[in-house]
């Protein structure tokens, strides 16, 4: 009688047994950022039933759900069971809790997980490493607005990923992130298992003060695992996705110590440089360009936040004009961040003779690695300038050598000869200068001697047609040079017809003369020294046979 009760009370019990939800994960100690699986099963819910899944988010994050109808055979007898694999992201480290889940009146147990961090994780001699975690960090946690932190990825894997591995894009608010090159990839061993480390890096500006918020990043790979044959294939691997930590940082303002209205320019290195074209330190002549670049370099800022420098001659001078040029930026970027260089040119033309003084430069920056206030200076710079027209020998007055006074007359006789030469050069050039005051551009189409297509002068006779200074000057220049040994100068100021007609042309090109430039005068007075020029080498060429060789 007994033994029949206790079948009885078995046959009873045995539906609700079955009725039981069977709950399994495949690891309860894992890294944060790592996903796990979580399997559910029942041989009483059919497809059609539906699993509440709603406790589970408080603690995780729901990735992937997936439903199969699968047949079990125990002691001969076949079972239908139905089972549910649910991917779980924990929200937080610790020890975490697995709610128990409701399914038609079922319900399943509660599973304890313990979540590491990765600095816990790569701490711990006993800790079961997952296959696949990931971890970032920061330089440094309290930045100063505008200035660079660089931000590391590490994926770390035991085991051999797919070549599908992908990154999400890293989008933070209120902040502007660079990548700082490729992925690099190495090999680190933590707790006596090697690991391949995929790492990247980023430098991130924070545009405003306050709480910044660096969003975790989501590693997506394919296992590989080995089939039968021990061959591999993105087929026969397992999905793997880890999440990286958020980091929330706390952006610190501009302090209060630095100079009000000065540009911030936080930076961890600035150097502040310059050159010249040509050297400031010799006689300028007025009229003439001069060159200066100022050169600012910085390590942990953009080209694009580095400020304009200061104008080069400070207050406004009137007599020293500034032609500033378009400034030249450049960005490199490497494993340890952003650095910059500006490049700021500008041409100044004093157009009267004098000293001029340039203010020095002067940079305020602040030092973000020792956070202090410093200071880059240029000196003061100050510049000699003489008139266009005097010119300065390098050397003092000719000396003749000592010796017996029947050998300097050879010198004298030739001096005489070339002021004789000179006068009657000036004699007939004001002659022709009278000759030529209705000298027009069209009758200056005469043959030349040198107007060959591609010759100064015919360049020169091309510009002064067409009213172009600046091709006029640097044509008269060439021609100059084939003429006379001290070029345009030298022959500028042998010629007065020559000198007046090349201040004209300095004045329009340098901003002095407020008049559209005519060419006219300049070949009008270039065609005086073609022809002056060729009486002269006449009248020497008839004098020498009487005045250097006479007959005996």
């Amino acid at each position: 009688m007994i033994r029949w009760i206790l079948l009885c009370l078995l046959a009873l019990l045995s539906p609700l047994a079955q009725a039981a939800l069977d709950a399994s994960v495949d690891r309860t100690r894992l890294v944060e950022g790592e996903a796990l699986e979580l399997t559910l099963e029942t041989p009483t819910a059919s497809r059609l039933s539906d699993l509440d899944l709603a406790p589970l988010e408080e603690n995780f994050e729901v990735q992937r759900t997936r439903q199969l109808s699968l047949v079990s055979q125990v002691g001969g007898k076949t079972t239908p069971v139905t089972r549910w694999v649910i991917t779980l992201l924990p929200l937080r480290t610790g020890f975490v809790v697995i709610p128990p889940l409701q399914l038609a009146g079922a319900s399943s147990q509660p599973i304890t997980l313990q979540v590491l961090s990765a600095a816990q994780a790569a701490n711990d001699s006993s800790a079961q490493l997952a296959p696949v975690f990931i971890d970032s960090e920061v330089d440094i946690e309290t930045p100063y607005v505008q200035a660079q932190v660089l931000l590391t990825l590490r994926i770390y894997h035991s085991v051999s990923l797919f070549d599908d591995s992908s990154l999400s894009g890293l989008d933070i608010p209120n902040a502007r992130v660079e990548s700082l090159g490729p992925p690099r990839h190495f090999e680190r061993t933590m707790n006596g298992v090697r690991h391949g480390v995929i790492e990247m890096r980023y430098a991130i500006f924070a545009q405003q003060s306050g709480e910044l918020d660096i969003p975790s990043q989501l590693f997506s790979a394919t296992v590989l695992q080995p089939t039968s044959n021990e061959r591999f294939s993105a087929r026969t691997g397992r999905l793997v996705q880890v999440r990286s930590p958020s980091i929330r940082l706390q952006v610190q303002p501009v302090p209060d110590s630095y100079p009000p209205g000065a540009p911030w320019i936080p930076a961890a290195a600035l150097s502040l440089g310059q050159t010249w074209q040509p050297d400031p330190g010799i006689d300028l002549l007025s009229g003439e360009p001069l060159t200066r670049t100022l050169i600012l370099e910085a390590e942990g800022l953009n080209a694009s936040q580095l400020p304009a420098l200061q104008s080069l001659v400070g207050e406004p001078i009137d007599e020293l004009r500034q032609y500033a040029d378009q400034p030249r930026l450049e960005n490199r970027t490497s494993d340890t961040g952003v650095s910059s260089v500006r490049h700021d040119s500008a041409a100044l033309v004093a157009l009267q003779e004098g000293s001029y003084t340039l203010p020095p430069v002067v940079v305020n920056w602040w030092n973000t690695r020792e956070d202090r206030l410093e200071t880059a200076t240029l000196e003061a710079v100050t510049l000699n300038v003489s008139r266009s027209g005097d010119f300065a020998t390098s050397g003092g007055p000719l000396a003749f050598p000592t010796g017996e006074p029947s050998v300097l007359w050879p010198w004298q006789l030739a001096t005489a000869l070339l002021a004789l030469a000179l006068a009657v050069s000036l004699y007939f050039l004001r002659r022709a200068r009278l000759a030529l005051v209705d000298f027009s551009l069209p009758e200056a189409q005469e043959d030349l001697g040198d107007e060959d297509q591609g010759n100064p002068l015919a360049d020169l006779q091309a510009a002064c047609r067409t009213n172009q200074p600046a091709e006029a000057r640097k044509a008269l220049e060439a021609w100059a040079r084939q003429q006379h040994s001290e070029g345009l100068i030298g022959l500028a100021h042998n010629y007065l017809e020559l000198e007046e007609a090349l201040d004209d042309l300095n004045a329009c090109l340098f901003g002095r003369a407020h008049h559209t430039w005519r060419g006219k005068p300049l070949w009008r007075a270039v065609r005086m020294v073609i022809q002056s020029r060729r009486r002269e080498a006449e009248e020497d060429q008839a004098a020498k046979p009487e005045g250097l060789y006479p007959d005996v």
